[in-house]
């Protein structure tokens, strides 16, 4: 008897990596926000692609994204739906991770379809063998409420944010030494056969750092952080820090288009260490730019000039397109003795 394993409503979806149809590489981690629909429908003939096609169409406009996955075994049918997206699933893996296949073994093929809410949680998990079975969870999938009210009641994402960490003066000082050096184009993470790289991606990322070297500085910062922020990680996430890297000021310009895609801090093996990302706003003379957090809302926050968000650097969180002037923030990440060792370990 194979066994399948089989997601319940509630459980975290499981993480995946494919191959989408034009060759590029989607993973789920950059995921959220937004309802997904996971089908792993095995072989279709015409009648049940036209069927899918136009099911597809009926979710034009919800911003819910279809996922087809596809094998050698089945391979991909020709539907043409902007929402409906055929990522190859070549040795299976993905399918077994969602009960399509067993979970050992060589088996039948078993057509699932399962459905996700935006915070990356399944909502249902249904047979998808018949037109019928497939019809019912689009269904499902357009008796949804709106993606910004998909628990029934407002949400808020679990971060802090904490007035008066930085004074003004020291707001103005780390701008004036941004101003004075000037900033570098910063990159984003990726792992390149198999090592961890900053590649620039103006798609993903437009902002520029400015490293800060001046020991005296980084003293004064240490302090203020330990005296701020150090007790509130403390008392709500008994969490106890130990150590902060990148002593950053990041500077997105409207000029620039400044902005940062959604996107998670700890996803690659260099950065797996990260557990907090602290982020200070050092100004508040702009316009858009505000970070949100998809998962749980689309509510973007705004922070005066010497306030902290402080957040997991597992949430996927966004930085919206500075529309007017320049936003100047403060950008470290902390952790502690534990991640020290794993940032330490080899690769």
């Amino acid at each position: 008897m194979h066994q399948f394993r089989d997601l319940e409503p509630g459980e975290p979806m499981p993480h995946f990596s494919a191959i989408g149809a034009d060759g590029r590489p989607v993973a789920s981690i950059g995921m959220g926000g937004a309802y997904l629909l996971l089908l792993f429908p095995g072989r279709l003939d015409g009648e049940a692609v036209q069927a899918l096609a136009a099911s597809a169409a009926l979710c034009e406009g919800s911003a819910a994204q279809i996922l087809l996955f596809h094998s050698p075994d089945y391979p991909a049918p020709c539907i043409a739906a902007p929402s409906l997206h055929m990522l190859r699933d070549p040795d299976g893996g993905i399918a077994r991770r969602f009960g399509a296949l067993p979970a050992e073994g060589k088996g039948l093929f078993r057509p699932r379809a399962i459905l996700i809410d935006p915070m990356l949680r399944v909502i249902a998990n249904l047979p998808a063998t018949t037109p019928a079975e497939r019809a019912q969870v689009f269904e499902l999938l357009a008796a949804q409420p709106p993606a910004a009210r998909f628990a029934d009641l407002p949400l808020h994402a679990p971060v802090l944010v904490l007035p008066r960490v930085f004074s003004r003066v020291l707001c103005a000082e780390l701008i004036t030494r941004y101003e004075a050096e000037g900033g570098q184009a910063s990159g984003v993470m990726r792992v390149i056969d198999g090592k961890t790289v900053g590649v620039h991606d103006p798609l993903m990322k437009v902002r520029r750092d400015y490293l800060i070297a001046d020991r005296d500085l980084i003293a004064r910062i240490q302090t203020r952080i330990r005296r701020t922020v150090l007790p509130e990680i403390r008392k709500v996430h008994a969490f106890e820090v130990t150590r902060m890297e990148r002593y950053v000021v990041g500077c997105y310009r409207a000029e620039d288009k400044g902005h940062f895609a959604p996107h998670r801090d700890n996803t690659t093996p260099a950065t797996a260490h990260r557990r907090f990302a602290i982020s200070i706003a050092l100004n508040d003379s702009y316009e858009g730019g505000e970070i949100s957090f998809p998962e749980y809302s689309p509510q973007g926050l705004r922070a005066p000039a010497g306030t902290a968000i402080v957040f997991s650097c597992a949430l996927l969180h966004r930085v919206a397109p500075v529309t007017r002037g320049t936003r100047y923030v403060f950008l470290p990440f902390v952790y502690d003795e534990a991640a020290a060792r794993l940032k330490q370990a080899p690769a």
